[in-house]
């Protein structure tokens, strides 16, 4: 067994020439990122390193280093590993989007996977690090870097945490701070052996008197309430939500999507609008109230929002978690799911709820 395992997507030129992962620039940026993150091995300067020197610096390495495909693509493009349903494929593997199509790894490839999926049973690791939009989907996590980087994920495989690759990092710079953060998180992470999660008690599809309830058994004892709205095209305020303490919430929907068919249609959550009046009531007073309150972006969006449409003014407000992460970390992402992704040992809520037809982008 070992603690962590990192999983990249193929072979480059100098990976190829010396049969060895992540020699060449990529694995040089790679190597930079680790110690700064805290693991043992060299900071590497960016003066010109050999890859005869990176092979030698990796020796000294004690985690694993794998690739899904051990073999360099033809332009360095790892599309060509994939093909369509007229090629000779491996349906037994799962498929990956390229833009509008739906590909297969080719059968001529499939030998890669395997021997991967066999090195990571043999391993056993604590964590793996999924390097890239080819090791995410090869670990069975779909086809998007972007829905899953920074969390932990429970597979067949073991606990994975997904981030950039250190080639995507050379290529958009700004992307290096996140893959920072969440190789900092790796290193924490492969220290526990499950998956830990928080236990959350959150108030669904309330009655008005659950509305009240959950007020005097929870929001009015609480030091600082967190608040967020939700819109539909940019149209009306579909939902609100309250949270008195990390580990207990309220949500408030107003305006549902759904489908008839094939057919999107809204529906409104209450059964009539004297009933939504009262939940709007219920709103109303606790945004109103002196206990202090912060959000995500809510000086500039919810407050707004709730201001214009319904003429309820938020009090109180102490904190904006964007504006708090600007003035952290300017050069860091300040979107919330990233944010999460930083500060918190959790799953992505966004793929925790399957029953929605919204998009989790």
């Amino acid at each position: 067994m070992t603690d962590i395992v990192f999983v990249g997507e193929a072979w480059g030129e100098h990976e190829s020439l010396h049969q060895h992962p992540f020699v060449g620039p990529a694995g040089q940026e790679l190597m930079r990122m680790l110690a700064e993150a805290g693991y043992p091995c060299q900071r590497l300067s960016y003066n010109s390193i050999s890859a005869n020197t990176m092979v030698l610096n990796w020796e000294s390495f004690p985690y694993p280093l794998l690739n899904v495909f051990n073999e360099r693509p033809e332009e360095n493009n790892v599309e060509v590993f994939y093909g369509g349903r007229h090629d000779d494929v491996d349906y037994s593997l799962p498929s990956r989007k390229f833009g509008s199509s739906i590909k297969y790894v080719l059968s001529s490839k499939a030998h890669h996977i395997h021997t991967l999926y066999t090195s990571l049973q043999d391993l056993q690791p604590n964590v793996i690090v999924a390097l890239g939009a080819t090791a995410v989907w090869a670990l069975k996590l779909g086809s998007s870097i972007n829905k899953v980087r920074g969390f932990i994920h429970e597979t067949p495989f073991g606990k994975v945490l997904p981030t950039y690759h250190p080639a995507a990092v050379l290529r958009k710079w700004n992307l290096r701070i996140t893959t920072l953060l969440d190789l900092v998180k790796a290193k924490k992470e492969s220290l526990l052996h499950e998956v830990k999660l928080v236990e959350r008690e959150i108030w669904t599809e309330p009655t008005i008197d659950d509305l009240w309830l959950w007020w005097r058994t929870y929001g009015q004892h609480a030091e600082m309430l967190s608040f967020d709205i939700e819109t539909l095209r940019q149209q009306q305020i579909s939902e609100v939500g309250f949270a008195s303490d990390p580990t207990h919430a309220l949500h408030i929907p107003f305006c549902i999507e759904t489908y008839k068919g094939k057919q999107k249609v809204y529906e409104q959550w209450w059964p009539d609008a004297k009933t939504e009046t009262e939940a709007w009531k219920f709103v109303k007073y606790v945004c109103e109230s002196d206990i202090p309150k912060l959000g995500q972006n809510c000086i500039q969006y919810d407050t707004f929002w709730l201001a214009r449409e319904l003429g309820i003014v938020v009090r109180n407000i102490q904190d904006d978690t964007m504006t708090m992460a600007h003035a952290w970390m300017p050069e860091f992402s300040k979107k919330l799911y990233d944010l999460g992704a930083a500060f918190l040992d959790e799953r992505s809520w966004k793929g925790i709820r399957k029953d929605t037809v919204k998009d989790n982008d």
